[in-house]
């Protein structure tokens, strides 16, 4: 029994001990950056034909927004998606082939044909989760807290700033590219971070207070401090210069 429970323990740390980041780092860092902003990223290759960040590789976020977005289906759940997306990999890695790259022309042009990288199938599970998760954490690094309405409540009592209810689906185009796009500027970030609460909400699943009906995906309801006030309610995408400019327009109501 006591070498039974030993070789559980054992099998638990060996399991628990492969790490897709360091996989990632050890296997993929040396050709592929971590993080850069999407839009410094669109300007790099469309503007200037990568003279400006001189890339050989797609960036780790690049990887994750592209294979989240066409590999397997974004309204199924996550656990299907990330095995859709091992099985691209494990392909992939053991063949690369240009010609399956997920990313455009445009920006897959300036890029050579990636070497064989062997995995076994816990690194590649381990690498692939990795991969899978980095879009959610790094957009949730670089945009600003989301609290619950109730949280948000109380926060914009207490600091006199306006609430933002953001209405999303999962797999929204627009409402991607409004997080990946738009919400990640610094400028928009320090915006909603000095001046208003951001909520933000699945339409599909939550329903939205104070009897406000459902819009178009994206949308967003601004509402006073007060918690009652509708200030304005706005729907669809815009660049960070128009989202800036609208909540400038929305802080010049309140005031």
């Amino acid at each position: 029994m006591r070498l039974v429970f030993i070789s559980i323990v054992l099998l638990t740390q060996w399991a628990f001990g492969i790490s897709g980041e360091q996989i990632f780092k050890k296997k993929c860092q040396s050709c592929h950056t971590y993080y850069i902003p999407q839009n410094t990223l669109l300007q790099n290759f469309l503007e200037h034909n990568n003279t400006e960040l001189k890339l050989t590789a797609p960036t780790l976020n690049q990887l994750s927004f592209a294979l989240k977005h066409k590999i397997g289906d974004r309204k199924n759940d996550a656990e299907s998606q990330q095995f859709e997306m091992e099985n691209y990999l494990s392909d992939y890695l053991e063949n690369p082939d240009k010609e399956k790259s997920l990313l455009s022309y445009d920006i897959n042009r300036f890029f050579k044909q990636m070497p064989k990288i062997e995995l076994n199938e816990d690194e590649l599970e381990a690498v692939t989760i990795y991969i899978y998760d980095y879009a959610k954490r790094i957009i949730k690094e670089h945009s600003t807290k989301r609290y619950s309405f109730k949280e948000a409540l109380k926060i914009a009592k207490a600091e006199d700033k306006i609430i933002v209810l953001y209405g999303h689906l999962p797999y929204c185009s627009y409402c991607i590219k409004m997080e990946r796009r738009v919400m990640v500027e610094p400028k928009v970030k320090a915006m909603l971070d000095k001046h208003f609460v951001l909520v933000k909400l699945n339409v599909a699943m939550e329903k939205l207070p104070l009897g406000l009906k459902r819009l178009m995906t994206p949308s967003f309801y601004f509402i006073d401090s007060d918690g009652k006030t509708i200030l304005d309610k706005v729907e669809g995408y815009g660049d960070a210069k128009e989202f800036l400019e609208l909540l400038e327009f929305i802080r010049g109501i309140k005031q």
